[in-house]
């Protein structure tokens, strides 16, 4: 088994010329969704993100938007472009029909969206990743509507390897094989995703539950979203009386899985002893942040 992971698409938004050019020259260029004041969310838990990554405070033209839209496309076609050498490498070792290759990502980027710059909120841009598999036991050009989850990925692997023991995947581990959901199983199960880390200041989670997508807050009123009719979340239906009983089975089907609160109260008891240990928050705070991911060996640099 080989695993490669890729730092690209990442902050800062610097992309080789060839890659940035490509998009920055192209008139079809357009601007982000919803970035107009008058078209961004005006949910609390948006606005407490939009204060700590207020990164679009400092793009004074469109030609500042711009290049940074370009930068993160350029950054990426630059990793699909160091993918396709690993790819072109398994060609060549003679290894490609008998390999079965995962392309999948942790995160995404709001890229301007909403006027939102970075990760860290559940929106799709930001919580909706890539899962392409390729190989024996997936049907060639297949898309699969099924929801999914990173968690999936873990047994599939153990399944290509080898026999999957109690040792390696609990019976209650929540992934299912994504090898078994190419083949159209269909299961009845909640997936779940969640944030605690920067720029929140309550616990997020969020929950597919059919055609909707429910997002929890421990603080804040939740929102919902009917992902088949409006797959921008464009509207937002939390509020909207009319949608009380989707919102209440939601809640329910997140509290199965585990108490909002609890989680909540685990995170930020664990981010407190994390401060503590580092000095204090404004030792912190006065150490600065890391301005881009140190390189191996290389040293941290906080600004």
């Amino acid at each position: 088994m080989l695993f490669v992971s890729f730092v690209s698409p990442h902050y800062p938004l610097t992309a080789p010329p060839e890659h940035f050019y490509h998009y920055f020259d192209d008139p079809n260029l357009a601007m982000p969704l919803f970035y107009e004041r008058s078209e961004r969310p005006d949910h609390p838990f948006i606005r407490d993100y939009a204060k700590s990554f207020n990164f679009d405070d400092y793009f004074e033209s469109p030609t500042d938007i711009r290049r940074a839209v370009a930068g993160y496309y350029g950054l990426c076609s630059f990793m699909d472009e160091q993918v396709g050498k690993v790819l072109d490498a398994l060609s060549a070792s003679g290894l490609a029909e008998s390999t079965r290759v995962i392309y999948t990502s942790d995160h995404g980027d709001a890229v301007g969206k909403r006027g939102l710059w970075g990760k860290s909120t559940l929106y799709e841009e930001t919580c909706g990743v890539p899962l392409i598999a390729a190989g024996e036991g997936f049907p060639e050009g297949g898309i699969i509507d099924t929801s999914a989850n990173l968690v999936d990925v873990y047994p599939f692997v153990f399944e290509c390897v080898g026999q999957p023991t109690q040792r390696h995947v609990e019976p209650d581990h929540p992934g299912i094989s994504i090898g078994r959901l190419a083949q159209g199983e269909r299961p009845n199960r909640t997936v779940l995703s969640e944030y605690h880390g920067m720029g929140s200041t309550t616990g997020a989670f969020a929950i597919r539950n059919g055609a909707f997508k429910y997002v929890h807050y421990v603080k804040y009123p939740p929102q919902l979203f009917n992902l088949q009719a409006d797959p921008d979340e464009a509207s937002d239906l939390g509020a909207d009386a009319g949608y009380a009983a989707v919102l209440s089975e939601c809640e329910q089907k997140l509290r199965a899985l585990l108490s909002p609160e609890d989680v909540d109260a685990r995170a930020k008891k664990r981010q407190a002893e994390q401060l503590e240990r580092y000095g204090g928050r404004e030792a912190i705070i006065a150490r600065g942040d890391l301005g881009f991911s140190p390189p191996p060996g290389g040293r941290a640099e906080f600004h």
